[in-house]
């Protein structure tokens, strides 16, 4: 093995013959500072530090869907007592341009407005009180212009453009050729064809955005503010204020939930704050209520998905013609990758020989789509999903069986063509679930129990889904992590991941830390969520620890290798020979020939042995053809299962989940309590998902139900049983010891799962949501008739 061959170590760590830290329960370091609410978040630094000399910021929002700006007047609101600033897009020093995956959103409407919320104007006052009153004298000139809510009315039209430069409301396309479809479709024996509509979710986290600038005497500026990605929130400030990047810096504290919203709005409100301290040369700190989050941040798409999918009498699939159309909203921001995720992943797990699919990501005057737990994949396995049961029944086959017929496994080829050469345990993981949830008798049990009830209908469902890890294509994704050893042999770690309550830096990383050096969790210390650290990429896409630890493995493994080779001269013995346990290293056949850990570190400082590292991978990628979608996606997928069962009130349309069954096939589970915690969170969110979350829009695209009286999320007592998940470990060789995502995972296939199991308990074609009381009699209504 080369020394410290980044590539060598993690196949190093792969193999080992057993774990000691790894795999087992731990408790996370911060669980008892949250339990006893010591935890720091984003606004107790603004109470604890600053209250009483940072100014407040109030956000002016646009009340029209689509209009010129002709003025801005501020004259009243600055004649407000204690008003220090009124900020519009004038008065930005650097660029006003925070577009993600496309240059067309600027922080402040500039121009013209584009939504309803949409940020015009910030105030900064000595007191909320008085940041509130100047904001209602802040007075714009408005020039109202038609506007489109419709995507697919959005489509058609050229007359009205949320972006006049481009010329289309079609912000971007996607497309998959594989195979003849035509001739796919013709050896088909069924065909089924299905519209299914899904709707615009808000992430709801506890935690609203919120950020805390403070400038200092040097012209530098340290911002603390909810984001999943400190050196991005920094890159895009230091942009708006038109200085180098070196000269802001971003420290994210403990996150009060992110789910993909802070990846998005979190850098645009740490860049609304730094620009108010920057302008001003005070402390500024900015929180949104919850009506202005709602309002203001990008939701989870809405989507129409038209699904056309055919199979053979032998139960192997034959054909799929999708079409996905995405109301995009007024800015683009990551809808293009969104699109794209969803496009790539519309076969669900399953081998098809022949595919054309199209995306279309549509501009609509509407508040702007953005990440979200799942990242486009949830809509589109509902589809899959959705298809699969209903070839299953035209085929005479259960719903499991024919799913096994055409799952994917080693050596199968995806969508775009992908070779899939190991960790592929989505089939053995059906298997399992099926069996652990008494699959086949409970649809026999629930099938007599509903020809004998009349009002109360039992139904079990089950749901596939796949999600690639890491960024598409061969977009560069890396990790990147700094370890260093004190000298009393405690150990700290620099990471760019943040804590968000997945809780990756408080329990992965220190469990990977602990494994490979042998030393007590309670030895090591990880600082994380500052852009003074190694970028580490985001903390999103289920990468926090699979991928975010994977440089924390690197760095452990250098120091490893470092001090084995000292502590193979001081006992005689070869590096390879020995073990590192419980701050102990000796010979693997003679344990109590030791040297202990804080004596071979202090031994290695004396003899000028280097105990700082950096852990840096750069993840290995192919190529990918956008012509034709076909080529290397992504560098792995993680698989989940979820059997889902369900009890329907026929009279007053009510759906209860009453209990779910998870499989995960999502390569090594290093921390199986803080994996348990991530499935029944993402039930929790998934069910508010699919039975009761949907933004309401008036007739001009403002949101009507932007508070929690009337947009309705799950209670404790919504809550299903939950059973302990079933794990299969399918390793990949490119992650933290094996490890592949698992934050996202339950959510996705969970709305199908749920679906098919009201499908099964009433005998009717789910096709939209979310499964509200009025949808399951209107359901109901059509069955009767």
């Amino acid at each position: 093995m080369a020394l410290e061959d980044p590539f060598s170590i993690l196949e190093k760590y792969l193999s080992a013959e057993e774990y000691v830290v790894v795999g087992r329960e731990f408790t996370r370091v911060d669980a008892l500072d949250k339990a006893l609410g010591r935890a720091l978040f984003t606004e107790d630094y603004f109470i604890r530090y600053l209250q009483g000399n940072a100014l407040f910021i109030k956000q002016v929002l646009s009340p029209h869907p689509h209009a010129l700006i002709k003025a801005i007047h501020v004259d009243e609101a600055m004649g407000v007592a204690g008003v220090k600033a009124v900020v519009t897009h004038r008065d930005i020093p650097g660029v006003n341009q925070v577009g993600y995956a496309l240059p067309d959103q600027p922080l402040l409407a500039e121009r013209k407005v584009r939504y309803v919320g949409e940020v015009v104007a910030l105030v900064a006052a000595e007191s909320w009180e008085k940041a509130v009153e100047a904001s209602q004298l802040v007075k714009v000139d408005y020039e109202p212009l038609p506007y489109v809510l419709d995507p697919l009315e959005a489509m058609s039209r050229t007359d009205i453009l949320v972006h006049d430069e481009a010329g289309s409301n079609i912000a971007f396309k996607t497309r998959v050729r594989k195979g003849d479809v035509e001739k796919g479709f013709a050896e088909a024996d069924v065909v089924v064809e299905n519209e299914y509509r899904t709707h615009h979710q808000d992430h709801v986290y506890l935690e609203t955005e919120a950020a805390l600038a403070i400038p200092d005497s040097e012209g530098r500026i340290t911002i603390i503010g909810a984001a999943q990605h400190p050196h991005l929130a920094r890159d895009i400030a230091a942009r708006v204020l038109g200085v180098p990047a070196g000269r802001v810096k971003v420290v994210v504290p403990y996150l009060g939930g992110g789910f993909g919203g802070k990846d998005d709005e979190g850098p645009l409100t740490i860049s609304k704050a730094a620009l108010v301290a920057y302008l001003t040369g005070r402390p500024a700190f900015i929180v949104y209520s919850r009506e202005e989050s709602i309002r203001i941040h990008p939701k989870r798409e809405a989507t129409i998905i038209r699904y056309k999918s055919g199979a053979r009498r032998d139960g192997k699939l034959t054909a799929i013609d999708v079409t996905i159309i995405h109301d995009t909203g007024a800015y683009a921001n990551r809808a293009p990758f969104i699109l794209w995720r969803a496009t790539m992943h519309a076969s669900g797990p399953y081998e098809v020989p022949n595919a054309r699919v199209d995306g279309y990501a549509v501009y609509t005057n509407k508040v702007y789509q953005g990440s979200f737990r799942g990242f486009g994949n949830p809509s589109i396995q509902f589809a899959v999903e959705r298809q699969m049961d209903q070839l299953a029944e035209k085929l005479g086959l259960d719903p499991v069986e024919f799913r096994l017929m055409n799952i994917l496994r080693p050596g199968s080829r995806t969508l775009t063509n992908q070779e899939l050469d190991h960790s592929v345990g989505v089939g053995e993981a059906l298997k399992k679930v099926a069996e652990r949830s008494n699959w086949i008798s409970k649809r026999r049990e629930f099938d007599a129990f509903n020809k004998a009830e009349k009002r109360f209908k039992k139904g079990i469902g089950v749901g596939v889904a796949w999600h690639g890890i890491s960024t598409s294509r061969g977009v560069p994704d890396w990790s990147n992590a700094v370890l260093k050893v004190e000298k009393d042999g405690s150990v700290v770690v620099f990471t760019g991941i943040v804590e968000m309550g997945q809780g990756s830096p408080t329990s992965s990383h220190v469990q990977i830390v602990s494994e490979i050096l042998g030393v007590p969790p309670e030895m090591v210390r990880v600082v994380f969520g500052t852009s003074d650290a190694p970028d580490t990429g985001a903390t999103h896409a289920s990468r926090g620890t699979g991928i975010g630890g994977i440089g924390v493995e690197v760095a452990a493994g250098k120091i490893r290798e470092r001090l084995a080779r000292l502590a193979g001269d001081l006992l005689g013995v070869e590096p390879d020979k020995l073990v590192f346990r419980e701050g102990r290293v000796y010979p693997r056949d003679n344990p109590e020939r030791y040297i202990r850990w804080v004596d071979l570190v202090r031994e290695a400082y004396a003899r000028g042995v280097e105990l700082s590292a950096t852990g840096y991978f750069f993840l290995p990628k192919g190529k990918f053809d956008d012509t034709t979608g076909q080529g290397f996606a992504y560098p792995a997928f993680s698989y989940i299962v979820v059997v889902s069962e369900v009890e329907v009130d026929t009279e007053t349309g009510v759906v209860r989940v009453t209990r779910v069954w998870p499989a995960l096939a999502s390569g090594r589970i290093i921390s199986p309590l803080q994996v348990e915690g991530q499935v029944e969170g993402a039930v929790a969110q998934g069910l508010g998902y699919t039975l009761f979350e949907k933004l309401v829009f008036d007739e001009r695209g403002g949101i009507v139900n932007a508070d929690l009286t009337d947009y309705v999320i799950p209670t404790a007592l919504d809550m299903p049983v939950v059973e302990k998940p079933i794990y299969v470990e399918d390793v990949y060789k490119y992650g933290a010891l094996g490890a592949k995502g698992v934050g996202e995972m339950a959510l996705i296939p969970l709305p199908a799962s749920i679906a098919n199991a009201v499908s099964h308990a009433l005998g009717v074609n789910v096709t939209r949501l979310p499964l509200t009381p009025e949808y399951i009699l209107q359901l109901e209504g059509v069955l009767r008739r």
